[in-house]
Protein backbone atom coordinates (compact mmCIF):
# COMPACT_ATOMS: atom_id res chain seq x y z
CA UNK A 1 0.00 0.00 0.00
CA UNK A 2 1.37 3.41 -1.06
CA UNK A 3 2.65 5.80 1.88
CA UNK A 4 1.78 9.35 1.24
CA UNK A 5 4.08 11.94 2.69
CA UNK A 6 2.22 15.28 3.95
CA UNK A 7 6.05 17.82 4.07
CA UNK A 8 3.85 20.00 5.77
CA UNK A 9 0.01 20.20 8.02
CA UNK A 10 -1.07 22.35 10.71
CA UNK A 11 -3.60 19.25 11.89
CA UNK A 12 -2.37 18.09 15.21
CA UNK A 13 -4.39 14.82 14.80
CA UNK A 14 -2.84 14.60 11.15
CA UNK A 15 -2.16 10.71 10.81
CA UNK A 16 0.12 8.43 8.45
CA UNK A 17 3.77 10.14 7.57
CA UNK A 18 3.42 13.71 8.23
CA UNK A 19 5.38 16.78 9.47
CA UNK A 20 3.31 18.77 11.92
CA UNK A 21 3.78 22.61 11.95
CA UNK A 22 4.65 23.85 15.14
CA UNK A 23 4.95 27.57 16.52
CA UNK A 24 6.83 28.23 19.58
CA UNK A 25 3.81 28.35 21.54
CA UNK A 26 2.78 24.61 19.81
CA UNK A 27 5.70 23.27 21.42
CA UNK A 28 3.64 21.78 24.76
CA UNK A 29 1.76 19.59 22.41
CA UNK A 30 4.65 17.87 21.12
CA UNK A 31 4.03 13.88 20.97
CA UNK A 32 7.23 11.38 20.78
CA UNK A 33 5.17 9.52 18.04
CA UNK A 34 4.53 11.99 15.16
CA UNK A 35 7.12 14.08 13.29
CA UNK A 36 7.61 18.39 13.29
CA UNK A 37 9.03 21.09 11.98
CA UNK A 38 9.71 24.19 14.34
CA UNK A 39 10.11 27.81 13.69
CA UNK A 40 8.63 31.53 14.01
CA UNK A 41 6.28 32.48 11.15
CA UNK A 42 7.27 35.89 9.30
CA UNK A 43 3.55 37.16 10.26
CA UNK A 44 4.31 36.41 13.78
CA UNK A 45 7.61 38.21 14.34
CA UNK A 46 6.63 41.29 15.24
CA UNK A 47 4.00 40.85 18.41
CA UNK A 48 6.24 38.42 20.21
CA UNK A 49 9.41 38.22 21.95
CA UNK A 50 11.81 36.93 19.71
CA UNK A 51 14.81 36.19 21.59
CA UNK A 52 12.92 33.93 23.98
CA UNK A 53 10.75 32.40 21.15
CA UNK A 54 14.30 31.52 19.02
CA UNK A 55 15.39 30.44 22.15
CA UNK A 56 12.97 27.94 21.96
CA UNK A 57 13.12 26.55 18.53
CA UNK A 58 17.03 26.54 18.94
CA UNK A 59 15.85 24.18 22.00
CA UNK A 60 13.39 21.83 20.58
CA UNK A 61 15.35 21.54 16.97
CA UNK A 62 17.50 19.09 18.47
CA UNK A 63 15.23 16.85 19.08
CA UNK A 64 15.02 13.53 17.32
CA UNK A 65 11.04 13.84 16.01
CA UNK A 66 11.64 17.45 15.22
CA UNK A 67 12.45 16.79 11.53
CA UNK A 68 13.04 20.64 10.21
CA UNK A 69 13.25 24.22 11.13
CA UNK A 70 10.41 26.28 10.37
CA UNK A 71 7.84 27.42 8.65
CA UNK A 72 9.99 30.41 9.21
CA UNK A 73 10.77 32.62 5.96
CA UNK A 74 9.59 36.03 4.19
CA UNK A 75 6.57 37.71 3.23
CA UNK A 76 6.16 41.30 1.38
CA UNK A 77 2.68 41.55 2.21
CA UNK A 78 3.36 42.01 5.84
CA UNK A 79 4.93 44.24 7.98
CA UNK A 80 8.38 44.82 9.55
CA UNK A 81 9.94 42.71 6.30
CA UNK A 82 13.62 43.59 7.97
CA UNK A 83 12.59 42.23 10.80
CA UNK A 84 11.14 39.02 9.07
CA UNK A 85 14.97 38.84 7.63
CA UNK A 86 16.66 38.83 10.58
CA UNK A 87 14.58 36.22 12.25
CA UNK A 88 14.46 34.28 8.97
CA UNK A 89 19.02 34.15 9.08
CA UNK A 90 18.84 33.50 12.75
CA UNK A 91 16.72 30.67 11.85
CA UNK A 92 18.69 29.43 9.07
CA UNK A 93 21.66 29.52 11.43
CA UNK A 94 19.59 27.13 13.92
CA UNK A 95 19.31 24.93 10.62
CA UNK A 96 22.39 24.44 9.73
CA UNK A 97 23.50 23.78 13.87
CA UNK A 98 21.41 20.69 14.03
CA UNK A 99 21.88 20.02 10.03
CA UNK A 100 18.10 19.92 9.31
CA UNK A 101 16.17 20.97 6.16
CA UNK A 102 14.38 24.11 6.32
CA UNK A 103 10.82 24.57 5.67
CA UNK A 104 10.35 28.27 4.36
CA UNK A 105 7.31 30.59 3.41
CA UNK A 106 7.82 33.02 0.93
CA UNK A 107 5.12 35.72 -0.44
CA UNK A 108 6.62 37.82 -2.94
CA UNK A 109 10.11 37.67 -2.16
CA UNK A 110 11.88 35.34 -3.94
CA UNK A 111 14.35 37.77 -5.37
CA UNK A 112 15.57 38.23 -1.21
CA UNK A 113 15.29 34.35 -0.82
CA UNK A 114 16.99 33.58 -3.58
CA UNK A 115 20.09 36.41 -3.21
CA UNK A 116 19.90 34.87 1.07
CA UNK A 117 20.57 30.58 -0.30
CA UNK A 118 23.19 32.65 -2.45
CA UNK A 119 24.96 34.48 0.14
CA UNK A 120 24.83 32.49 2.67
CA UNK A 121 26.15 29.57 1.28
CA UNK A 122 22.59 27.23 3.04
CA UNK A 123 24.29 23.64 3.15
CA UNK A 124 20.70 21.96 4.43
CA UNK A 125 18.25 21.34 2.04
CA UNK A 126 15.56 24.18 1.32
CA UNK A 127 11.79 23.09 0.88
CA UNK A 128 9.66 26.15 -0.04
CA UNK A 129 6.03 25.36 0.55
CA UNK A 130 2.93 25.48 -1.19
CA UNK A 131 5.43 27.13 -3.88
CA UNK A 132 3.42 30.30 -5.65
CA UNK A 133 6.39 31.34 -8.08
CA UNK A 134 6.78 31.08 -11.29
CA UNK A 135 8.58 28.46 -13.66
CA UNK A 136 11.74 30.92 -14.33
CA UNK A 137 12.17 31.64 -10.60
CA UNK A 138 11.55 27.96 -9.30
CA UNK A 139 14.69 26.77 -12.09
CA UNK A 140 16.94 29.33 -10.61
CA UNK A 141 15.96 27.64 -7.45
CA UNK A 142 16.58 24.38 -8.24
CA UNK A 143 20.23 25.25 -9.17
CA UNK A 144 20.81 25.71 -5.34
CA UNK A 145 19.41 22.38 -4.55
CA UNK A 146 15.82 23.60 -3.16
CA UNK A 147 12.46 21.16 -3.24
CA UNK A 148 8.79 22.93 -3.77
CA UNK A 149 6.05 21.91 -1.80
CA UNK A 150 2.61 21.89 -3.42
CA UNK A 151 -0.96 21.82 -1.75
CA UNK A 152 -4.56 22.10 -2.41
CA UNK A 153 -4.09 24.45 -5.37
CA UNK A 154 -3.70 22.10 -7.62
CA UNK A 155 -6.80 21.34 -7.82
CA UNK A 156 -8.19 24.78 -8.76
CA UNK A 157 -8.12 24.62 -12.59
CA UNK A 158 -8.12 28.37 -12.45
CA UNK A 159 -4.64 28.54 -11.10
CA UNK A 160 -1.03 28.53 -13.02
CA UNK A 161 0.15 26.09 -10.11
CA UNK A 162 -0.89 22.72 -11.63
CA UNK A 163 1.14 24.18 -15.31
CA UNK A 164 4.30 25.00 -12.31
CA UNK A 165 4.28 22.21 -10.95
CA UNK A 166 4.10 20.04 -13.74
CA UNK A 167 7.13 21.54 -15.07
CA UNK A 168 8.84 21.36 -12.10
CA UNK A 169 11.36 17.77 -12.08
CA UNK A 170 9.71 15.16 -10.13
CA UNK A 171 13.25 15.00 -7.94
CA UNK A 172 12.17 18.22 -6.61
CA UNK A 173 9.06 17.93 -5.38
CA UNK A 174 6.74 17.31 -2.17
CA UNK A 175 2.91 17.90 -1.34
CA UNK A 176 1.02 19.14 1.41
CA UNK A 177 -2.33 19.52 3.08
CA UNK A 178 -1.08 22.88 4.79
CA UNK A 179 -4.29 23.99 6.65
CA UNK A 180 -6.85 23.14 4.26
CA UNK A 181 -8.98 20.15 4.89
CA UNK A 182 -8.24 18.32 1.50
CA UNK A 183 -7.28 15.13 2.00
CA UNK A 184 -3.24 14.41 1.11
CA UNK A 185 -4.54 11.24 -0.69
CA UNK A 186 -6.82 13.53 -3.38
CA UNK A 187 -3.64 16.15 -3.26
CA UNK A 188 -1.46 12.98 -4.64
CA UNK A 189 -4.50 11.54 -7.15
CA UNK A 190 -4.29 14.73 -8.83
CA UNK A 191 -1.07 15.68 -8.76
CA UNK A 192 -0.22 12.59 -10.44
CA UNK A 193 -3.16 13.29 -13.11
CA UNK A 194 -0.88 16.42 -13.81
CA UNK A 195 2.31 14.69 -13.81
CA UNK A 196 0.37 11.77 -15.85
CA UNK A 197 1.46 9.13 -13.75
CA UNK A 198 0.06 6.54 -11.52
CA UNK A 199 -0.79 7.39 -8.14
CA UNK A 200 1.40 5.38 -6.12
CA UNK A 201 4.66 5.74 -8.87
CA UNK A 202 4.24 9.31 -7.50
CA UNK A 203 3.99 8.41 -4.26
CA UNK A 204 6.81 6.06 -4.23
CA UNK A 205 8.95 8.97 -5.79
CA UNK A 206 8.10 11.63 -3.08
CA UNK A 207 9.09 9.04 -0.70
CA UNK A 208 12.41 8.68 -2.20
CA UNK A 209 12.90 12.54 -1.88
CA UNK A 210 11.42 12.11 1.78
CA UNK A 211 13.98 9.84 2.63
CA UNK A 212 16.84 11.26 0.73
CA UNK A 213 15.78 15.02 2.56
CA UNK A 214 15.45 13.94 5.78
CA UNK A 215 17.73 10.40 5.76
CA UNK A 216 14.90 8.12 6.75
Amino acid sequence: MAQFVNIHTHNFNDTGLSIINLFPEDIKKVKENKFYSAGIHPWKVGNTDIYKQLQQIDRISKQENILAVGETGLDKLRPEFSLQKDVFLKQIKIAETVRKPIIVHCVKAYSELTEIIKKENIQVPVIIHRYSGNITIARQLIKFGCYFSFGHELCNTKSKTPGIFNRIPVENIFLETDDAETNIKDIYKTAAEIKSVDTKHLAVIVMKNFKKVFKK
